[in-house]
């Protein structure tokens, strides 16, 4: 039940407005080998197949397209177009998830998902598709030469949100639509999140603290101006804020005071759980600590979770975190995160091998990322030359470690 004349016209008519709103990844190489893929796909449908010694029609006029997006997406068009985020492929965990992927927009598209349940309405367009979690066992493609195919078309793809919306480099995070730095303690990184969320690791493991680029709602901007009312008026806002963020987080704040740290007005206080039967004292937690920093037009939240941590050590920490900021005083950002393909050049299995680049120092990301990444052949023997992937912002570097071509 492939869909009828009516659904390909409309696809035709919502599929513009879409590519408007989403641009593409103006990459040829990786569009042809996303397309190979697809067709190779395509042609393990069942539903696709015609009649013994026919041709099979519904297997032509595909079209597979990458969409410049970090946010894991998949879309299928009635006019056969099937778009896939870049955040899509660096999430799949290899080529026979993404094979599972095309045969599943097929399958969607040859079983009447596009013909409407009731006369005269049509189905909107285009249809998310759910992105498999886990390769398909014994599918087309798999071992070396699948993994190698796969490193080879990640390779180069950027990774994560735009700078714009934050970065984050090692022990310090960059947000530059805030002119805002903050720097952590030795043996401490920042992870990006999502867009504009940030979370510190320490040995590639969480420790509770969240950074948060928030945009002031529209009329709602936090005060400005000079003097002494205006800084009244800020502290009042700031306090506002901090006790609706608490809110939100069904929370009631104590002890809020003001800071300044090298010009940036904040406030920052203790949240307890306002939840009946939830109180700190009764299961043992620590109460939570969060900051509430005007910069520019934006806010920036710090929270940082206690746990059972010894809340004086904790609290020492996390103001030490709010001291070390900064403005970026025309600092350049770090060029763009994208995903490198290098060749580690010693045996053992590529689990071992992401784990000394990163003692190595040969990443730009945290190893739980990397390990992201790679998770389908984690296990599997690196034999000699094979190539790993890895998270760098030094292309040329990186390129030149895997003697592979550069772009």
């Amino acid at each position: 039940m492939p869909p009828d004349a009516a659904a390909v016209h409309a696809a035709g008519h919502a599929r513009t407005p879409f590519e408007e709103q989403r641009p593409l990844v103006q990459d040829a190489d990786l569009a042809a080998r996303i397309t190979d893929i697809g067709r190779e796909a395509l042609a393990g449908t069942p539903l696709l197949a015609g009649r013994e010694g026919e041709a099979a029609p519904l297997r032509e006029g595909w079209r597979f397209a990458v969409l410049d997006d970090p946010e894991p997406e998949a879309f299928l068009f009635a006019d056969r177009t099937v778009f896939v985020s870049r955040g899509a492929l660096a999430a799949l965990p290899g080529e026979p998830a993404l094979a599972a992927l095309f045969r599943s927009a097929a399958t969607t598209f040859a079983s009447g998902a596009f013909r409407p349940e009731t006369a005269g309405e049509l189905v909107e367009q285009p249809l998310a598709l759910v992105l498999p979690a886990e390769p398909a066992a014994g599918g087309p493609g798999d071992g070396a030469p699948s993994r190698d195919r796969w490193v080879a078309l990640l390779d180069g793809l950027l990774f994560g949100q735009p700078a714009e919306y934050g970065v984050a480099d090692g022990r310090e995070l960059l947000l530059p639509r805030a002119d805002f730095r903050l720097s952590l303690p030795d043996r401490s990184a920042f992870e990006p999140a999502e867009r504009g969320v940030f979370r510190a690791t320490r040995n590639g493991n969480s420790v509770g603290l969240t950074v948060r680029e928030v945009t002031a709602a529209a009329g709602s901007a936090p005060v400005g101006g000079n003097g002494v009312p205006a800084h009244r008026a800020e502290l009042a806002d700031l306090g506002a804020r901090l006790r609706e963020a608490a809110a939100r987080e069904a929370a009631e704040v104590t002890f809020p005071e003001a800071f300044r740290v090298r010009g940036f007005t904040g406030v920052r206080g203790r949240l307890h759980s306002a939840r009946e039967g939830d109180s700190g004292e009764a299961s043992g937690q620590n109460p939570r600590l969060m900051a509430l920093v005007s910069a520019r037009e934006f806010l920036v939240e710090v929270s940082l979770d206690c746990g059972r941590q010894r809340f004086d050590a904790c609290e020492a920490w996390f103001l030490e975190v709010l001291g070390s900021a900064d403005r970026l005083w025309d600092t350049p950002l770090p060029g763009p995160l994208r995903i490198a393909a290098v060749a580690p050049g010693a045996s053992g299995s590529v689990g071992d091998a992401l784990g000394r680049l990163a003692a190595e120092g040969r990443m730009d990301a945290g190893l739980a990322s990397v390990e992201f990444l790679n998770r389908g052949w984690l296990e599997e023997p690196l034999g000699p030359g094979e190539r790993v992937l890895i998270l760098s912002r030094g292309r040329e570097r990186t390129a030149a470690d895997s003697g592979e071509r550069q772009r």
